[in-house]
């Protein structure tokens, strides 16, 4: 990074790993929505031969929702 970026010194990179927070806020923001998102959708079908309530317990979900608890 040092070298691409053509700096002398390594610790001149540092200004580019400091962000302002509104990009943090922004960031998390955009973190939580999309494990919102993730949460909404719902799970496939396990594959035949698998029990649901086996997968539920190893999982943590609910067997008949699929739901986390």
């Amino acid at each position: 990074m040092q070298w691409v970026l053509g700096h002398a010194h390594l610790t001149t990179t540092e200004i580019y790993t400091a962000p302002a927070p509104d990009e943090v806020i922004t960031q998390v923001l955009a973190h939580h929505e999309r494990q919102r998102a993730q949460q909404a959708k719902p799970l496939a079908p396990p594959t035949p031969g698998y029990r649901p309530e086996v997968l539920a317990v190893l999982f943590g979900t609910s067997a008949a929702s699929g739901e986390n608890r």
